[in-house]
């Protein structure tokens, strides 16, 4: 297995999402750019105002970030539902730079190829004082709010990773890095249809040679959502100025300022051990900045830096004490050393993916802990 230390120094090839200046219409009546089979998205103003094409709904949920709402949508010349997140200009961008910035990410999610397990941006529409981020309708809730009502069963956990792991690798493989990966940037619909007719096949179990054969393991289907963080990466690029992300989730050296794949690979990580476990990896307490200290070379990021390098993650909690596949796995995405990590396509051949369903073991209950002591 090659380090990741080598992996990032292959040049990744972007050529073929590279957004071009010459523009032309889509069907849907926002400039689009033209080259290749089929004409490139940007983000660009509606010949229209959004109100004649959308009809916006209720709120899906309350957002935290100022000038920000994410409302339900229909179309209105097919009633194709969607979700939009409205953006206001004057309250969303702190610096010139940062809306710029915004913008090409949008447009390069845009065009990036159809994944299953990535919501879908269908268009992004700007007026004067607003963009429109038009995306795919996810049916089911967030993972945050999925596990706060009760655990998941271990067959669940596991399908939920391998399709978080396909997504970051279609991300990564695309040059693009997430920087904030967490429960609640994870979409599950726990009894998906599409799930039951074409979900991932165990391996070893169904017909020799037939692909649609065997016993499929999960009925869940996970999506990726909320792409506002994402960034273009090569192995050469620049040191970032801010650390972004979620406390708890962001790896060791980005707090250094040092983003990567194999960042966005810790955060899976996290998300692994926290739905296995129920706990967090890192305590609490050893996140203590305070609001505008989050800047690469602040003491407090050294500080947190400093105590990540000499924690230790307890990874014999049930049920990973019981699944040394799970654990290996865990272990092996949580190390400090971003080299030791595995790439997200090297995490998909974990062995924990193709064991059957009946030989994956639930955690021990707290009650049933007490009584055996």
């Amino acid at each position: 297995m090659k380090s990741m230390r080598e992996r990032m120094n292959k040049t990744l090839n972007l050529k073929d999402l590279s957004v071009n200046t010459k523009q032309d219409k889509d069907d849907s009546g926002v400039a689009g750019l033209a080259g290749g089979p089929k004409s490139k998205k940007i983000v660009g103003m509606s010949e229209a105002d959004f109100s004649r094409r959308y009809k916006l709904g209720g709120m899906v949920m309350e957002s935290t970030h100022a000038g920000m709402s994410v409302l339900y949508a229909s179309r209105l010349k097919d009633n194709f539902q969607v979700v939009v997140k409205v953006r206001v200009k004057a309250m969303s961008f702190k610096k010139g730079s940062e809306e710029m910035e915004w913008r090409a990410t949008m447009e390069f999610q845009m065009n990036m190829p159809k994944t299953e397990s990535i919501c879908e941006l269908i268009e992004v529409i700007e007026t004067e004082t607003s963009y429109y981020v038009v995306m795919e309708r996810v049916e089911g809730r967030d993972l945050f709010e999925e596990v706060a009502d009760q655990p998941m069963k271990h067959v669940d956990v596991r399908e939920v990773i391998y399709q978080i792991l396909e997504a970051v690798n279609a991300m990564h493989t695309a040059g693009r890095i997430h920087k904030d990966l967490k429960l609640e940037n994870v979409m599950v619909d726990m009894d998906s249809p599409r799930a039951k007719k074409v979900g991932r096949r165990l391996s070893g179990v169904g017909m020799a040679g037939d692909p649609l054969g065997g016993e499929i393991g999960s009925p869940v289907q996970a999506k990726l959502i909320d792409f506002d963080t994402v960034e273009s990466w090569e192995p050469n690029s620049p040191k970032a100025k801010d650390v972004l992300g979620t406390d708890g989730y962001i790896s060791p050296e980005a707090y250094l300022g040092e983003y990567s794949p194999a960042s966005d690979v810790y955060c899976v990580g996290v998300i692994l051990y926290k739905l296995l476990t129920k706990k967090f990896p890192s305590r609490k307490e050893l996140f203590d900045d305070k609001p505008g200290e989050n800047y690469v070379g602040s003491p407090a990021m050294k500080r947190i830096y400093d105590r990540l390098k000499v924690q230790k993650i307890d990874f014999t909690l049930s049920p990973l004490d019981k699944c040394p596949q799970a654990a290996q796995l865990c272990e092996a995405m949580l190390a400090f050393d971003a080299g030791a990590r595995p790439s997200a396509e090297e995490a998909l051949q974990s062995p924990w993916f193709t064991l059957p369903a009946d030989a994956l073991p639930e955690r021990v209950s707290t009650q049933r802990q007490a009584s055996m002591r």
